[in-house]
């Protein structure tokens, strides 16, 4: 047979295939997501791949598209044209139009954009950066082009200026002839010689219509009679040659777009193979776009493919079926089982199974997304074959079975081992015993061959076949006999009813007819029907079973994600409120530092008021207000500190050490607490009344003595007064001397002194420094230093008063 022929043959066979499967009908939907009118052609061209790498080249080059299209939406390609002919004109010598020319431009302008879009997003290891490497903008050429034209019509005047001359020139020689008839027009005595006070043109010259009886009044030339013969269109004398003027520009001006074509056209020969190479690169990326803008549409994924021949698919659906009504299928085949024995009742869904299995393998091989879930896998086919649907011919006398034992003939002869054959109603049409044999017979023939079989019956047998055969699977499309509904899911492992007696009952059939009916059927196929019926009843069982534990399962997902999400905000909620508590904490402190510093210096005023009458009073009073505002700011902490108290082991006695509790100090009792509820405490030169409650006995003395000043051998008198030159402050606090070193140096600057001493000890060091910080802010010390040898060395600082 002639190589021809035979490509022939392969070529009728795949095409019935293809339109048993609707392939076209995926090809016009994937067009209408196209931009331009050459991706849109290039719509209509696929076809599914002949190798595996092309295909997987495919997928990859539309899984890019759909990443840069979710992203950053896709480049524009509407104003692409197919240049490929005008370039190859050009490059001959060929004059392009200016419609051509404009296309070339627009091209130039979207490859241009395209290299833009390109280059912004995607890195050298994208999928289509070799398509990037191809694209050679020329925006020299682009715009020259389009600053040449005004539209698909007019040529711009920018496009040379010898032309704009000329058009210039043009300008002044009509407006020459148009002031030349407007006297005429507009002359009073002249009117009455005109049909219209119009100037107008014929054979490309300006005229006035004169009414035919006037025809001597007005000297020029006639070019032109109006249908009815009453008007002269005359083209008087007096404007003959700056017609004549406008006749020889037009004429330049006509020689001048033909050189600016010309000029332009052999531009574009220069550049044809880069502009066509840029316009085939814009109009694939456009077609892979339109692969992801259908992808989305469908809520398609990206197919695995593989080479080891077996499909396992998980909610399939049609794509040309509605998604909002089209009921998924799992589908199976070629790894447990190469054969799928398909059965159920009619319109059950059997033929549209069989349909989105070999379409889903057609657009996988095509680089098409599959509608489907998570990562659908898919045998690549070197060869799909289908005889579907019924193609009986009466033209040449064949019956149905005649017609698909013709295309079964056909497929038998052609398949291979990497082949999917998909038979609808395999064996039907002639008598039953001989058309399920014959049925089987070719699925073992395709098994053989080590394809993959796809068949879908109404014959018993063939379901018995699957049963006890291996590498064969029943398969059955779901009916519910109580709605009289196919439910069209396809279940795999148990074979199908046709469910006649129980459709024919629902429908009112007298049911003494049907028990004949029943006694009629072969008893082994009466066994074998319920047989399936339990299998049904008992998949539908596990089924509920199955559902009710998935949504349990979910149930509880969701709780624990529930409870998860509330550990999550309470936890948020607590380092919030703990957060604040600081904050708050924080001002609070700070407030009570400022407090105690105002505190401190209404002591220090105090201090030096001492001898005023009020003196104790407002010691008292500022006394009540501190302890009032460290109330409020444990208020505002919401905490109230109280310390704990030691209960006296014995009655407070004079010269105990005592603990005052509000005031967190140490002082002397001045008498005994026997019968009294305040007792006199001293407390560095302060003497107070304060209440027994507040008090606590201590264990170690108090920190320091009271003693009345007196005169020593190193003192001096000056009338009642007696003054120290030094003054031990060792054993206290810094708090505690403050007001001691006050006193101290008043009355040593009233004396006259000019050098005393303070005597804090070695230690640690810490009196010591609070004794320098206070001398530093002192208005009567002009310097102080720390003793030297037979001064009492860093135990003791020497202050020159001033």
């Amino acid at each position: 047979m002639h190589l021809n022929t035979i490509k022939n043959l392969w070529r009728q066979i795949l095409d019935k295939a293809l339109n048993a499967l609707e392939y076209k009908k995926i090809k016009d939907a994937l067009k209408n997501h196209a931009i331009s009118i050459p991706a849109k052609d290039l719509c209509d061209d696929l076809m599914p791949y002949e190798s595996f790498d092309e295909a997987e080249k495919a997928l990859a080059e539309t899984a890019a598209a759909a990443e840069l299209l979710l992203s950053f939406g896709a480049p524009s390609f509407s104003s692409l044209s197919d240049i490929r002919n005008a370039c190859k004109r050009s490059q001959n010598g060929a004059v392009l139009s200016i419609k051509e020319l404009l296309e070339v431009s627009r091209v130039l302008k979207t490859a241009e954009n395209l290299q833009v879009f390109l280059e912004n997003h995607i890195n050298e290891n994208g999928v289509f950066y070799q398509y990037l490497e191809r694209i050679v903008p020329n925006r020299h050429l682009a715009e020259k082009l389009s600053s040449s034209f005004m539209s698909e019509e007019e040529v711009s005047d920018s496009a040379s200026p010898a032309l704009r001359d000329i058009r210039r020139k043009q300008m002044q020689a009509k407006n020459k002839v148009k002031g030349s008839l407007d006297e005429i027009v507009r002359s009073a005595t002249r009117q009455k010689y005109l049909q219209e006070n119009i100037i107008t043109m014929r054979n490309g010259r300006y005229v006035i219509p004169v009414k035919a009886e006037y025809r001597g009044e007005i000297n020029g030339l006639v070019h032109d009679t109006s249908s009815s013969g009453a008007t002269l269109f005359i083209e008087p004398l007096s404007v003959v040659q700056a017609n004549n003027e406008l006749a020889v520009l037009e004429a330049e001006e006509q020689r001048e777009i033909e050189r600016i074509l010309s000029e332009l056209s052999a531009d574009v020969g220069t550049y044809a193979e880069n502009i066509t190479e840029d316009f085939l690169v814009c109009r694939f990326i456009d077609f892979c776009f339109a692969k992801a803008r259908y992808s989305d549409e469908l809520k398609a994924v990206k197919p695995i493919l593989n080479k080891k021949g077996f499909i396992s698919i998980k909610a399939a659906r049609h794509p040309l079926i509605n998604k909002m009504v089209c009921v998924p299928i799992d589908v199976e085949l070629g790894s447990a089982y190469t054969a799928l024995i398909v059965t159920g009742p009619n319109t059950g869904g059997k033929t549209v199974s069989l349909k989105t299995t070999g379409l889903l393998c057609l657009m996988a091989k095509s680089g098409l997304f599959v509608p489907a879930k998570d990562e659908p896998q898919i045998a690549f086919f070197d060869n799909i074959f289908a005889d579907i649907g019924d193609e009986q011919s009466i033209e040449q006398s064949l019956s149905t079975f005649s017609a698909h034992m013709k295309n079964i003939i056909d497929i038998v002869a052609r398949v291979s081992e990497n082949s999917l054959v998909l038979l609808d109603e395999l064996g039907s049409g002639t008598d039953p015993e001989e058309g399920a044999a014959l049925a089987i017979a070719i699925i073992e023939y395709i098994q053989s061959l080590g394809a993959k079989v796809m068949s879908t019956t109404h014959y018993a047998e063939l379901k018995l076949y699957a049963l006890q055969t291996k590498f064969v699977e029943n398969a059955s499309c779901e009916f519910d006999v109580a709605t009289l509904k196919p439910t069209y899911r396809l279940i795999t492992g148990i074979p199908g009813k046709s469910n006649a007696f129980a459709i024919a009952a629902r429908l009112g059939l007298d049911e003494l007819i049907i028990d004949s009916a029943k006694y009629h059927m072969d008893t082994e196929s009466v066994k074998f029907e319920k047989v399936i019926a339990d299998l049904e009843t008992n998949r539908k069982t596990v089924e509920r079973d199955a559902e009710l534990a998935q949504k349990l399962k979910q149930k509880a997902e969701e709780e624990l994600q529930s409870a998860e999400k509330l550990r999550q905000t309470l936890k948020q909620s607590a380092d919030d409120e703990l957060k604040k508590a600081r904050e708050k904490a924080a001002e609070i402190l700070e407030t009570a530092r400022r407090n105690a510093d105002r505190a401190l210096d209404d002591i220090d005023t105090l201090r030096k008021e001492k001898e005023k009458a009020d003196f104790k009073a407002r010691i008292t009073q500022t006394r009540t207000d501190i302890s009032k505002k460290l109330e409020k700011s444990e208020e505002e902490l919401g905490v109230h500190i109280k310390p704990e108290r030691k209960k006296p082991q014995r009655q407070l006695m004079k010269g105990d050490t005592v603990k005052i509790y509000s005031l967190g100090k140490q002082g002397t009792l001045m008498e005994d607490s026997a019968g009294k509820k305040k007792v006199e405490v001293l407390m560095g030169i302060m003497k107070t009344k304060i209440s027994v409650d507040d008090l606590e006995l201590c264990e170690q003395k108090a920190q320091y003595d009271y003693k009345p000043p007196s005169v020593s051998s190193t003192g001096i008198s000056r009338g009642s007064r007696s003054v120290q030159t030094e003054l031990d402050i060792r054993g206290m606090t810094g708090l505690d001397a403050d007001g001691l070193i006050d006193e101290f140096l008043d009355n040593c600057s009233l004396s006259g002194l000019n050098i005393v001493s303070i005597i804090h000890g070695k230690g640690t060091g810490a009196l010591r420094t609070a004794v320098w910080q206070k001398l530093k802010r002192h208005k009567l010390v002009k310097e102080f230093r720390l003793g030297v040898y037979g001064e009492g060395e860093s135990g003791v600082t020497i202050v020159t008063l001033k």
